[in-house]
């Protein structure tokens, strides 16, 4: 299941989509077998209807026993890495299951930056265009550390940049303007 369906309407000139719940999982896009499992006290569901500080704080302080450990260890560092970097750029408060279509320009930019961070690449030149656009000042030093961190993995990063605190820290600028 899908979770939504999608419809168009031609009342008009163009065709606007009309999303419905999907009636058999009441959006949740999950089967029933898969929403009757739970982890610890949490279904799937309830899981990614949590804030990511939230879940952050649930995954840090999981305690794993021996068989869980064999099983899982390795997943939960990956989970506890993305969720931890996610919250240091300053999206802690976004719910896991938020629409990717409602995120802000600079949301999106600092979540896929995420995930190039999860991935652990080398060699890899990121380009980014002010990923301190619409984060709050106390958070602006979190996401230079992350920069900070993709470089010293031996990526070259790019940063295009107006924030005085971003200029400070880089290690080269190149103005390019009126005089």
């Amino acid at each position: 299941c899908g979770g939504l369906g999608l419809k168009t309407t031609d009342e008009s000139t163009f065709l606007r989509p009309v999303y419905t719940i999907c009636t058999a999982c009441s959006g949740r896009r999950l089967n029933p077998i898969a929403l009757a499992v739970r982890f610890r006290q949490y279904t799937i569901d309830q899981m990614v209807h949590l804030p990511v500080e939230d879940a952050r704080r649930f995954f840090d302080g999981l305690r794993l026993d021996e068989r869980e450990q064999r099983i899982g260890e390795t997943l939960l560092k990956e989970i506890q890495d993305r969720l931890r970097f996610l919250d240091e750029v300053g999206l802690g408060y976004l719910n896991l299951d938020r629409r990717s279509n409602s995120l802000s320009g600079g949301e999106a930019q600092r979540i896929r930056l995420a995930a190039c961070v999860g991935s652990r690449l080398q060699g890899v030149t990121y380009v980014l265009d002010e990923p301190s656009i619409g984060l709050h000042p106390r958070d602006n030093g979190r996401l230079i550390d992350a920069l900070f961190a993709l470089r010293d993995v031996g990526n070259p990063v790019v940063v295009v940049e107006h924030d005085r605190e971003t200029m400070e820290r880089a290690d080269h600028i190149v103005d390019i303007g009126p005089g």
